[in-house]
């Protein structure tokens, strides 16, 4: 298997794509939460965050196989904590936020080939160090699923995008824009890079929430596609000052934007969980928009608030047929991500070669 870094490899032309999240699995990589040189990031709370992650892998692993990427220091405690139904693989990363480090799975529209990508991380925009390890977990996952790894020297996390599938992608300004990413990039030379490398022909791009601390303000807190031309929103409230007026901007251009067949779009609203407790972390991320999807569920943080059952009717309402499963894991959400932030979908292959497994 080849695992030599591509810089020129056009995958849009090559007929590869990113699956939709809503279309088959063969995994889910989750990310184990990591102690060493994050200490101030967990605090206290460590171990219930440990317990939160430990609930989400064995509630994927309900339906599709669950590889826990784990710290090597951690591993025995994630084993423990686990359990059988989860595979855990011992790597070198510092941080448990599979989504942005890790690599990207696309499926060659017409055949039987599968790519990992791997994009340049810089610990959304030097916020972090050391981040070595997580710099290199593209290729660690590459190399597991015996997939070749096609590069970019392009910064980009997986948080900041979501694709339909059908060549439309979702974005935000205040994120891929921002000068912490990439500066020496204008926006068209970062839209033919997320054509070349992800297969898409039309960027959508959203204002974002430039106030958002952690993330510059990653698409996965704001909207997201749950069918084609059909997009979850998170909808705050008009009494939430800044914060509302930022998410009906993200409401306007979304109004104004059609996605590459031509569709406008549908929005369906996502309640903003007022008053969850936040363990006194000013990254908290407190939304049900940073959810998950597995081949039989959706699954997302519940609060304890009344907006969880609230936020459950929209989950059921976007995917009939699949458990809506909220979780108690909101110490997760100390850190500044969730469900999502920490997960990376693998896809199924659809046309496998002959000898290869499903």
């Amino acid at each position: 298997m080849d695992y030599r870094a591509e810089l020129d490899f056009d995958c849009l032309s090559a007929g590869y794509r990113m699956p939709a999240e809503w279309e088959p699995m063969a995994a889910t990589w989750l990310g184990w939460p990591v102690l060493q040189n994050r200490e101030e990031l967990w605090g206290p709370h460590y171990e219930e965050v440990c317990q939160a992650f430990a609930l989400l892998a064995r509630t994927i692993a309900r339906d599709q196989p669950c590889i826990v990427a784990t710290h090597r220091p951690q591993v025995a405690r994630a084993k423990a904590l686990c359990g059988p139904s989860v595979q855990v693989l011992p790597l070198d990363l510092e941080d448990n936020w599979v989504r942005d480090c890790g690599a990207i799975f696309l499926n060659q529209s017409q055949g039987p080939a599968q790519l990992a990508l791997g994009f340049r991380f810089n610990a959304w925009g030097e916020k972090y160090r050391p981040y070595e390890g997580c710099a290199r977990l593209a290729q660690d996952m590459a190399q597991a699923t015996q997939m070749p790894l096609i590069r970019s020297e392009m910064v980009l996390e997986g948080g900041s995008f979501y694709v339909d599938g059908q060549g439309t992608l979702l974005t935000t300004e205040s994120c891929l824009l921002h000068p912490n990413r990439n500066p020496g990039m204008t926006r068209t030379e970062i839209e033919q890079e997320l054509r070349r490398m992800l297969g898409v022909s039309k960027i959508v791009w959203l204002p974002g929430h430039a106030a958002e601390v952690e993330t510059n303000g990653h698409i996965d807190g704001i909207a997201s596609f749950f069918a084609p031309g059909q997009i979850l929103f998170n909808a705050a409230d008009p009494d939430m000052g800044d914060y509302y007026r930022s998410m009906e901007e993200n409401r306007r251009a979304l109004a104004l934007a059609t996605d590459a067949q031509g569709r406008q779009f549908q929005l369906l609203d996502l309640p903003v969980p007022r008053g969850a407790a936040n363990y006194g972390s000013e990254r908290f991320c407190d939304c049900y928009a940073n959810y998950i999807l597995t081949n039989h569920a959706v699954i997302s943080t519940a609060f304890g608030l009344p907006q969880d059952e609230q936020a459950r009717r929209v989950f059921a309402q976007a995917f009939p047929g699949r458990r809506v499963e909220l979780l108690p894991i909101a110490a997760i959400s100390i850190g500044g991500g969730a469900a999502h932030c920490s997960t990376q979908q693998q896809p199924l292959n659809r046309h496998p070669r002959q000898g290869d497994s499903a």
